[in-house]
């Protein structure tokens, strides 16, 4: 059966009790917080001037609630997404903010009966945006859910679900879009005997359906999808893991080509490889990352289509006696790409983990954690122009619920 939180690779928690309490819509204004600790990895020397990222406040429903953000988009660098679910006690809710060119704030956004969990979202413009992810009851039973902006309100659209398991389990955990008429969406589902089979799902401007999509022998699940051409021909990929019998997982990689799903090889170095995140600059030109079983500790994988065929590129790691994720990526150029996630430090904390490509390799860069968090996580990424990068995640201090978790990097914002 499926996790329930099939995206990021850790589960979610939620709030005990039966706390209560309403969005907060506070001014928050994007400056970096006071005395955030800043994590590098060891030897890794830093520009003493330059872009540098920094933490911008973002808003929590819950005094104090769970909260957890799990990817970011833009439609452009006024008007950015970020989505994931809020728990003030009385079960999972969407969780949806916007960013307005000078605050982030809570939008409304509808719920299912039952727990609900947006994973992935897109915008084709800023009035046409797409956020996808799941809802279940006390049953254990898992549907698609979708919800659509229009310019003015989310609103729930229909979606189908495979429902071949008992209980169901029908997961998105992302999407991606073409145009307006022309978006995709992949996750996974379970069969009737409860093995996970890929998930696609297509809008064509009407209604969502599904789209045949094949599976490798294990149990099969996508974690993200991309699309590198809007025009034919065609290329969207889809990528995730295949669990093998032997409890061992492979890199799951797939191409639409315009009229079909097939499966593309595509490299592996441990035992247990897992792509989270994809990324196309074109369609000769793509970025997957993920995490590898190392010798001793999850190391980080990335991985490169150059037009032919798909093969791991170098990348770096805090330690190889620490576990390192990357759990999200995109590109402004070929030469300027960003990958995040988290690594596990000494103390067994969790901290924010950042790569960057220049063209040449990819190299550890800063990045910052809230002052006292035991557990800093990023989760997504996105480029709203070539000067500037949002990430979203999470945070959660001792013996407090998680927190959402913003940081930006700008090409204005200078080290002092």
């Amino acid at each position: 059966m499926l996790s329930l939180a099939a995206k990021p690779p850790i589960g979610m928690r939620g709030t005990s009790g039966g706390s209560t309490g309403g969005s907060l819509f506070v001014g928050n204004h994007a400056v970096p917080f006071k005395g955030n600790t800043v994590t590098t990895a060891g030897g890794m020397p830093l520009n003493p001037v330059g872009p540098r990222w920094v933490i911008v406040k973002s808003p929590n429903n819950g005094s104090p609630g769970t909260n957890e953000l799990f990817a970011i988009t833009c439609a452009s660098a006024l008007d950015c997404w970020a989505v994931g679910y809020s728990d003030t006690g009385i079960g999972y809710n969407t969780l949806i903010e916007r960013w307005n060119g000078t605050v982030w704030a809570i939008v409304s956004s509808p719920n299912n009966s039952g727990n609900n969990i947006l994973y992935g979202v897109t915008c084709p413009s800023t009035s046409d945006c797409w956020a996808v992810g799941t809802y279940y009851n006390d049953d254990l039973f898992q549907r698609t859910l979708v919800e659509h902006w229009d310019g003015a309100v989310w609103n729930i659209v229909s979606s189908p679900n495979r429902g071949l398991s008992s209980p169901p389990i029908d997961v998105r955990v992302d999407v991606a879009c073409v145009s307006a008429s022309e978006c995709w969406a992949a996750g996974s589902n379970d069969d009737s005997n409860g093995v996970g089979q890929t998930l696609i799902e297509r809008w064509d401007g009407m209604l969502w359906t599904i789209v045949n999509s094949p599976n490798a022998s294990g149990s099969n699940s996508f974690q993200a999808v991309t699309c590198a051409s809007p025009s034919p021909p065609e290329e969207c990929w889809a990528v995730g893991e295949t669990v093998t019998d032997l409890g061992r997982a492979q890199t799951l990689v797939e191409e639409w080509d315009g009229s079909a799903w097939s499966l593309v090889s595509s490299p592996n170095s441990g035992t247990y490889d897992d792509l989270l995140g994809v990324t196309c600059v074109s369609a000769s030109d793509c970025r997957a990352v993920g995490y590898y079983s190392g010798v001793t500790n999850n190391q980080t994988l990335i991985e490169q289509w150059n037009g032919f065929v798909w093969a791991i590129v170098s990348s770096p790691n805090t330690s190889t006696m620490q576990d390192n994720y990357l759990t999200a990526v995109a590109c402004a150029s070929a030469s300027d790409c960003s990958a995040v996630g988290y690594y596990a430090n000494g103390s067994f904390l969790s901290q924010t983990l950042i790569e960057r490509w220049d063209g040449t390799l990819w190299t550890i860069v800063s990045s910052p954690n809230p002052s006292g968090a035991q557990v800093s996580q990023l989760l997504g990424v996105t480029y709203p122009s070539g000067a500037q990068c949002w990430a979203a995640g999470y945070y959660a201090n001792s013996n407090a619920p998680p927190q959402t978790l913003v940081e930006t990097l700008h090409a204005a914002m200078m080290f002092q």
